[in-house]
């Protein structure tokens, strides 16, 4: 009930923000700002109950990953517009994160519901991997957001600002939320790996989500590299950002279905 009552919310956070993106109404802004804070206040509780329910982190099935990451994305997002005191991006970013909470939403009953946690799972890795993981991969929704904005024709939304926000300025705060999500995704890789050690007796095997974790990486290292370039710089580096978090989505999505379609062998559970 709660999952349901955020995933309203979050509907009506988007509803306002890109209104408030043609209006620039100052009550609008803070409707954006009030009813994306109630969801993910919402989202909280939800997962601090199930967690409490389940007897362990919320952290082991793909339902409760994709909460996790809408959790991190919006966390993420409502500190950048606290400090950047900008909210013109709040639609593009909600977007994405209403992307993922659809594909959550929409999971069969039984795959959303409480699952007992695996041998493999009871180690204190578990929190480790999964944390930072998320924090680099909500870090990447958020910069996606912004590339999205950078992408289309963003101007016609804010005609009637007082205050136009310039295409340099979302490209810093992109690149730098890009450089946020970096180290933690990082982490993340070296975690899990120190984890297959624990587990499986190999740091690596280039399992299909060992594989696209690692391309996932290597794509946003370019990011990086090419972002001094005045070359890459505008839509290329936006269409890069946004690329990457399909990347993401795969990685998290996409390489599950391919495992079970084409009967991959692999040793991680989602």
């Amino acid at each position: 009930m709660l999952i349901s009552a955020a995933y309203m919310l979050l509907w009506g956070s988007l509803l306002f923000y890109f209104w408030l993106a043609r209006a620039n109404n100052f009550w609008d802004g803070w409707a954006a700002t009030g009813t994306a804070v109630m969801s993910w206040g919402l989202l909280t509780i939800g997962l601090v109950q199930r967690g409490l329910s389940a007897g362990h982190w919320p952290l082991t099935t793909p339902y409760e990953f994709a909460l996790c990451l809408i959790w991190v994305i919006l966390a993420i997002y409502l500190l950048l517009e606290a400090s950047w005191r900008e909210r013109r991006a709040g639609g593009f970013v909600l977007g994405i994160a209403l992307l993922v909470m659809t594909y959550a939403v929409l999971r069969p009953a039984d795959k959303q519901a409480l699952a007992s946690l695996l041998p493999v799972l009871r180690s204190p890795w578990l929190q480790l991997h999964v944390l930072t993981t998320l924090l680099g991969f909500g870090a990447f929704g958020v910069a996606a957001g912004l590339g999205l904005m950078q992408l289309i024709k963003w101007q016609a939304l804010t005609e009637e600002s007082t205050q136009p926000l310039t295409r340099g300025e979302i490209e810093r705060t992109m690149s730098r939320t890009v450089a946020l999500g970096f180290p933690w995704l990082t982490l993340g890789i070296l975690t899990g790996a120190i984890w297959a050690q624990t587990a499986w007796g190999r740091y690596w095997g280039w399992d299909p989500k060992e594989t696209w974790a690692l391309i996932t990486w290597l794509w946003y290292l370019l990011i990086l590299h090419v972002y001094p370039q005045r070359y890459w710089r505008g839509r290329r580096l936006a269409a890069l950002v946004v690329a990457g978090f399909g990347l993401v989505l795969f990685t998290f999505i996409g390489v599950p279905w391919l495992v079970r379609t084409i009967r991959l062998e692999s040793l991680h559970g989602f």
